[in-house]
């Protein structure tokens, strides 16, 4: 009879390989105080951490106790508890682009639907897979795959878990994971057993057994050593069995069966016990295997799952088969066939057909035919789960492949968003340069305007002091040399007479003469005063320009008039525009008196909306044509120019015999 390695490797994966090594920052999640408890106090004290899971932060360590927390959930089969935390963890592992928490999140979303949702486990697996491979992570890229074949392997897909696992001990060869390793050759042995390569799979739980032996050499601390090599050292029997070397497999086998085995893992116990009396059994040897099966099949009652129970009763079934017991055998073989079909075992259910073919020859026919059946339904399966892993394996390359262009285009919008936000910062650079140039440039002109505006009226004062002084010369010598004078030779003349003895006429005269004493006085007070008046250094833009005019008024025959509003406050005005209106008056008013031929000329300065200064000049001169003048004339230009540089508009408006106007507004900041 076939013996049930299938059992014996859920064994060692459940015992031999943790979902995850514990992390050393072991303090953040209380392992010490969670050990210690039992059962549904593990259940109760997880429950008590899942409520306040909210306030663990996102940092490394809570992170990681977020990890262990949904690896205990996942330890006592709360799966949908383990996988909400999980999703949590991709969360956050995707809001900080952490991709190896990424790929660990999707390991353990897929850990938690392996039971109930292989295909959906298989799809995660692939997504860790990939991004393991990513960052260069070869021991996950080797647990993923290993993960990927159990799928497989449980599937029934032998062929195609096989391949993956040659991928994996490829990735693995020259790694220290000697637990991983393990399992690794352990399931590959188990996919070659079930293809009928007896000797390579036997050659594989060897080296299964192997990593174990080199594990202990290197003390590394395995939970459940024992149990690896109860599972091992079955599967390794097992193998002799199937190739009907049953002495060597009884020989592997009794050694194992001791009291502590039965005590601490009494399932495990019950499994070595029935493989032993079937090895037995086909050895011809029949000598107390019935009790050894039946203590076997009621230890599994007790303590095993429906699959090991499964097996017992099959192995009871085959027993009494052997010893001609045909109503024993179709007995368990017909209650071992609807356990098989309750929970689809259905390589179990095949077995049981066969041997109920022979248990029962009249019904042959019929026990062939639903062999028949079971075996295409089995095949249609298989290639159904193929096209499905196929299928699952398609779709996460297309979406990888869309997220590579998906990535691509990001990278290009990123770069193109680069280059535009450095173009638009070059443009605002730029335009800040050049404003800030247009700036420095006018402050340069407004500086420059008021040092020559100051210029201008520094030569104005000194031209009127000038004139003040020449004037105040002037009077002063007037009054000393003429006036002065005239009193004196009179003061004189009245002393003279004062020498008459009439005494009413004397001191009248002597009166007179203190009186003109006194003017004289005071008209020297009032010389001496012109000589060193002080200079008013207040300047007067107005007056500066009634200078202006009356120089061009002294040019030639042209009569130039002034009209000023008097409202405008030329302290607000700025120096630049002052300086540019100023010049533009004073380069108009040279053409006039030296082309227009005109007698008169008007200056008329305005103000609208205390904004806007509007001048005005006009003559009643010959004109000229604008059309003729080819080189428009430096002074023209000149004046056009200084009413650009302030924002200004300047227009001429002449014809031949009708004057000339030239008109100019200033807009005041």
């Amino acid at each position: 009879m076939r013996k049930y390695i299938f059992v014996l490797f859920i064994i060692s994966l459940s015992s031999c390989y943790n979902k995850d090594n514990k992390s050393s920052k072991t303090i953040v999640f209380p392992y010490n105080e969670y050990n210690q408890l039992l059962g549904k106090q593990k259940k109760q004290f997880l429950d008590s951490l899942y409520k306040v899971v909210e306030t663990v932060p996102n940092n490394e360590q809570g992170v990681q106790y977020l990890f262990d927390l949904s690896t205990e959930y996942y330890y006592i089969n709360d799966f949908p508890k383990s996988l909400k935390i999980s999703r949590d963890l991709l969360e956050i592992a995707k809001d900080k682009s952490d991709t190896l928490n990424i790929a660990k999140s999707y390991s353990f979303i897929g850990d938690t639907y392996e039971q109930n949702h292989k295909d959906s486990a298989y799809f995660y697996y692939q997504k860790a897979q990939k991004l393991f491979q990513i960052i260069g992570n070869e021991e996950n890229v080797g647990k993923m795959i290993f993960n990927k074949a159990y799928i497989l392997f449980y599937e029934g897909n032998y062929l195609q878990s096989e391949i993956e696992l040659s991928n994996a001990l490829q990735l693995l060869k020259s790694n220290s994971n000697h637990q991983l390793l393990y399992t690794v050759y352990n399931l590959m042995g188990c996919n070659l057993e079930n293809l009928g390569d007896y000797e390579t799979a036997l050659e594989y739980f060897k080296q299964a057994k192997n990593q174990l032996n080199m594990a202990r050499e290197a003390r590394i601390d395995y939970n459940g050593y024992s149990n690896c090599d109860v599972a091992i050292a079955s599967n390794i029997a097992n193998m002799y069995d199937k190739m009907h070397k049953y002495g060597k497999s009884i020989e592997i086998l009794k050694p194992l069966l001791n009291k502590e085995l039965e005590n601490r893992w009494p399932n495990d116990y019950a499994i070595v016990l029935g493989n032993l009396g079937s090895s037995m059994m086909k050895k011809g040897n029949l000598n107390g295997v019935e009790s050894m099966l039946y203590k076997s099949f009621n230890i599994s009652l007790q303590h095993g799952n429906q699959t090991t129970i499964l097996y017992k009763s099959i192995t009871l079934g085959d027993y009494y088969l052997t010893i001609k017991d045909t109503a024993k055998s179709l007995q368990f073989l017909k209650e071992s066939l609807i356990s098989g079909k309750k929970i689809k075992a259905n390589n179990e259910i095949k077995l049981i057909y066969e041997l109920l073919a022979r248990a029962d020859p009249n019904q042959d026919s019929y026990y062939k035919e639903k062999i028949i059946q079971l075996t295409d339904s089995l095949a249609k399966a298989q290639r159904k789960v193929n096209n499905k892993y196929a299928r699952i394996a398609y779709e996460t390359s297309v979406i990888e492949d869309e997220n590579k262009i998906l990535t691509k285009n990001n990278l290009y919008l990123l770069i193109s968003s680069f280059i535009l936000i450095v173009l638009f910062m070059g443009i605002l650079v730029f335009r800040y340069w050049k404003n800030k140039r247009k700036e420095l440039e006018f402050q340069s002109q407004l500086q420059s305007a008021e040092i020559e505006l100051f210029e201008l009226m520094q030569q104005y004062q000194i031209d009127l002091n000038h004139t003040k002084v020449i004037e105040q010369n002037r009077i002063s010598k007037e009054l000393h040399d003429s006036v002065t004078n005239k009193l004196l030779g009179v003061h004189l003349v009245l002393k003279t007479l004062n020498e008459s003895n009439e005494i009413d006429i004397k001191e009248k005269r002597k009166k007179y003469i203190e009186e003109i004493h006194a003017i004289e006085n005071e008209i020297r007070e009032i010389t001496h005063d012109l000589r060193t008046e002080e200079i008013d250094p207040h300047f007067d833009f107005k007056m500066l320009l009634l200078n202006c005019i009356q120089q061009a008024d002294e040019m030639g025959t042209t009569r130039f008039n002034l009209d000023c509003n008097p409202m405008i406050d030329w302290e607000s005005v700025s120096g630049l525009i002052k300086i540019t209106l100023y010049r533009i008056i004073q380069e108009a008013l040279s053409n006039v008196s030296k082309y227009a031929e005109a007698s008169e000329c008007q200056v008329v300065i305005s103000i609208k909306d205390k904004q806007t200064i509007d001048l005005l000049i006009s003559d009643n001169g010959k004109g000229f044509d604008l059309n003729t003048v080819t080189t428009q004339g430096i002074g023209l230009k000149n004046m056009k120019e200084r009413a650009e540089k302030v924002n200004s508009n300047l227009s001429i408006t002449t014809q031949l015999g009708e004057g000339t106007q030239i008109q100019c507004s200033f807009t005041i900041d």
